[in-house]
């Protein structure tokens, strides 16, 4: 028994077609017109649209698109609503090979790297601190003499506000041209 896509080759090969002819009679991308001549259906965006793509390619290769689009789904296991989307058997168990991971565990994934985080830095800091630096010790010195004291000096003080104020001023009027 042929394959879908060796069915659907087969009749374009017969009405003498290319693929750009197709794509452009039918509007649909020559990469899906190939995928869908090479049965690679989960490479396609959703079953929904698969159906659609191979009734619509089908019907203008003259072939039974009912008869194609049942032949698709019963490869496929036939379709499931998961949610709001609808999904064919096949790639719902493709999907359930791939990784899950809950909300739970990605929450406890995102704080051990937060953690791990903090003691690197913290870690780092410790590492590349400065040395303490020794003070010499002070000795008194012995002097004779009277020390002399300095005195700050006084700073001026100003005699503007330190904020901006316009001066009022009065707005001068427009002299008109007179009219004629």
């Amino acid at each position: 028994m042929e394959s879908i896509g060796e069915t659907l080759r087969e009749a374009r090969h017969q009405k003498q077609v290319s693929l750009e002819d197709a794509s452009r009679a039918t509007k649909i991308k020559v990469d899906i017109l190939e995928q869908l001549e090479s049965d690679e259906f989960s490479r396609l965006v959703s079953p929904t649209y698969t159906k659609g793509f191979l009734k619509l390619y089908a019907e203008y290769l003259g072939l039974d698109s009912q008869s194609i689009v049942s032949a698709y789904l019963s490869s496929q296991g036939g379709l499931q609503r998961q949610g709001l989307h609808m999904e064919t058997t096949a790639t719902m168990q493709h999907r359930q090979n791939e990784l899950h991971l809950s909300v739970r565990g990605i929450a406890l994934v995102v704080a051990g790297l937060s953690v791990a985080a903090l003691i690197i830095w913290g870690l780092t800091t410790w590492w590349t601190r400065p040395p303490p630096v020794e003070q010499p010790v002070a000795v008194a010195p012995v002097e004779t003499e009277p020390a002399i004291v300095a005195v700050a000096p006084s700073v001026a003080r100003a005699d503007f506000e330190p904020t901006y104020q316009p001066k009022p001023t009065e707005p001068a009027l427009l002299e008109l041209p007179a009219a004629k």
